[in-house]
Formats: structure tokens, C-alpha cells, sequence
């Protein structure tokens, strides 16, 4: 009987492994995904896969003098989302997995079309889709801005790109921000949806340039290692681009959202060195036309001085970036769930249509520095 145990066994493991390693040769594990506007009004995918056994892993490194490079970028194009999907599916020959998708890259012109709301839709839904990938916004191209991507301090695209934004995400520089995000806030009935903006370092300005001057001091030029860069929020209403943050504003919007706990802000001509002392506290009152909205954030600093001014300057950075989104006719920091809250019924929230309201909201933010221990 224990013979027939291990024969039964030895032969299962040699089954499994060569239906796995049959699994792997035949399927392209998609890392990016990019969607364009195609010529004629139609939609453009591109994806970049590794090429399997290069550098092994997700497909190892930039390649070396006289290899393959380790990453194919292919594009197709269709009438529709599914006809482009169909072709990219011709044109890769091999099965698309998209179970492993890190990056989801929309066009500003895409995400800002009428179609877009519908796109997220159709996208969301396809088989097997990792949806919790970053979601990016970016100008130009998406087809340009993924033939440009490289890696950096890593060997693997992969984990370069995990590494990237969490050190991103850890200074403020971004929101966070997944496809799944903007799919599920698009259909709700509350806070409005962020992606993450990105754009093309050419040379001809500074990886910091959408900061105004006197507002942070990464605005100096700087000369970086990448190509791409990752810097502000894109703004979305009912599923389309409505507008964007720097990397200032959306350095507030994490901080109103509890996203980011420990970050530098420059007054009086200095880089404070802030944390969150308490989770920010945020009060709704829903009681009169129009919606009062109350903002308390209490933060540490690691530097000695005098923090007035800073929190002066600190708290009109806040309001400022409230204020834009009320302009813009977005909300994104949270607001809705709360005042949802002040209502028994989903109908009587939804007839007191928030998103008018926010427009209107009268809104005060303080901010209280504490010195070191």
C-alpha cells in the first residue's frame, strides 16, 4: 500500500509540474497596461510583458550589451475596448494574463472624454483583471509614456515600480490611488475619485515644475534618473477628468485624508520636519443650506523655532486646495461619508445632492504645530 502511495505521489508531481511550466511558456503576464484614443474615435491598448527567462523573475534587468531586451511593449487597436482586446490577444499570440498588472495608464485626452465614465466600466470587467493596480493619468500618450519607462535601482520592473510609489506615496507626493478606487468611487454616491499624475521628464523642465515657486522647495531643477515621472493627483467627476493637483495640494488632500503621516513643508524659508500628532479631525453640518465643514489637524515638528507662521501658512495651503476642488466641482477628501452620515435614508442623502452643496460649502481649517518633546 505504501508503494502505491508514492508512485501515486511522484506521479502527481511530475503531472503538475509539466502542466505549470507548460502554463508559464504559453502566457503573457502583462506589468502595464495602457489605454489611448485610437485614430477614428476608436480605443488603443498597449502592454508591456517581460520576455520569459531573461534575467528570470519578471524579466530581470534593462538588459546587457548585445541581449534581448528584457520587456516587449505591444499595442492594438480597435472600434471598441473589446474589439483592442481581442487584437492585442492576436498580436501578443500568446494567452494575456492580466492577473499581475501593476500600472493601468489612461491618456489625459482619454480620461477626459465623455466615453471614459463607460471605459472604467468595461475595463473593470474583464476577466481576470488585477484591479487594485495604480491608476495613472498621464500627458501625451500612454503608448509614448510606456515605451519610456525603465527601471531604476531594481533588477525587475515589478518590484521597481512597488518600491517607487511607496516612497512616493510615503512623502505625500501622490494619492493613493488603484483602478479599483476610481471604479467603485465613480459608482457611488459620495467622495469623488483621484488618480495619480504622470508625465514625461524631456529635459525641458524640472521634475518638480508643476509647483508654483514660493511653494515648495522641490522645486528646484533637478536632474533625475527616469524618464517618467510621478508627481500631483488627476482629479476625476462622474468618471472624467476634471482637473489636477500639484504636489503641494496633494500633499494636503493625504493629509486630510489620514494617507500620509510624516512629510516636509517649507515656510518662512525652511523645510519643516511634521507629523501627525492626532488623526486629523473633521466636522460636517448638513443642518442649513449651506454645508460647514470644520478642519483640525494637529502635527509635530522635529525642528525648534517658532511654528506660528508655519501653521498660518499650512492651513491657507489646506483651504486653498478645498477651495480649487470646490471650483473645479470635485470632492475627494472624504466629506461626503461624513455628512452622509446626518441623513437616516439614502434617498434623503441623495435629494440633498452634495456634490452642488460642496460648491457652497463654507469651510475654516486650523492648525496646530507642537514643538519637540
Amino acid at each position: 500500500m505504501r508503494r502505491v502511495c508514492v508512485m501515486l505521489c511522484l506521479i502527481c508531481a511530475v503531472l503538475t509540474g509539466c502542466a505549470v511550466t507548460g502554463e508559464v511558456e504559453n502566457q503573457a503576464y502583462v506589468l502595464v497596461l495602457g489605454v489611448d484614443e485610437a485614430q477614428g474615435g476608436g480605443i488603443a491598448l498597449t502592454i508591456r510583458i517581460p520576455r520569459i527567462g531573461q534575467g528570470g523573475g519578471d524579466g530581470g534587468g534593462d538588459g546587457e550589451p548585445g541581449g534581448a531586451e528584457p520587456y516587449l511593449v505591444i499595442s492594438a487597436s480597435g472600434d471598441s475596448y473589446a474589439q483592442a482586446l481581442e487584437n492585442l490577444q492576436w498580436a501578443v499570440a500568446r494567452e494575456l494574463n492580466l492577473s499581475h498588472v501593476k500600472l493601468l495608464i489612461a491618456s489625459e485626452a482619454l480620461a477626459s472624454d465623455a466615453r471614459f465614465p463607460g471605459l472604467i466600466s468595461e475595463i473593470a470587467e474583464t476577466r481576470h483583471l488585477y484591479t487594485t493596480a495604480g491608476f495613472i493619468v498621464c500627458e501625451g500618450r500612454a503608448v509614448d509614456f510606456i515605451e519610456g519607462q525603465e527601471t531604476l535601482l531594481g533588477s525587475h520592473l515589478s518590484s521597481d515600480i512597488d518600491a517607487m510609489f511607496r516612497h512616493y506615496f510615503a512623502h505625500g507626493y501622490i494619492p493613493s490611488a488603484t483602478f479599483a478606487d476610481l471604479y467603485y468611487a465613480t459608482r457611488s454616491c459620495y467622495s469623488d475619485p483621484v488618480g495619480i499624475w504622470g508625465f514625461p521628464d524631456t529635459g525641458e523642465k524640472p521634475a518638480a515644475a508643476v509647483l508654483e515657486p514660493e511653494e515648495s522647495r522641490l522645486n528646484a531643477a533637478t536632474k533625475t534618473a527616469s524618464s517618467r515621472q510621478y508627481l500631483g493627483a488627476a482629479l476625476f467627476r462622474r468618471g472624467a477628468l476634471a482637473g489636477r493637483l500639484d504636489a503641494s495640494e496633494t500633499l494636503c488632500l493625504n493629509l486630510l485624508t489620514g494617507r500620509v503621516n510624516a512629510f516636509s513643508f517649507e515656510s518662512g524659508g525652511r523645510a519643516w520636519a511634521l507629523s501627525s500628532a492626532l488623526a486629523t479631525k473633521i466636522d460636517v453640518r448638513t443642518d442649513g443650506d449651506r454645508p460647514r465643514i470644520a478642519v483640525r489637524v494637529a502635527l509635530t515638528s522635529a525642528d525648534p523655532g517658532d511654528p506660528r507662521a508655519l501653521e498660518d501658512d499650512l492651513a491657507r495651503s489646506i483651504g486653498d486646495t478645498i477651495a480649487k476642488c470646490q471650483r473645479l466641482g470635485v470632492e475627494p477628501f472624504g466629506f461626503a461619508e461624513r455628512a452622509a452620515g446626518r441623513f437616516p435614508t439614502l434617498p434623503e442623502w441623495l435629494d440633498y445632492d452634495w456634490r452642488s452643496r460642496f460648491a457652497q460649502a463654507e469651510v475654516s481649517v486650523a492648525v496646530r504645530v507642537s514643538g519637540p518633546a
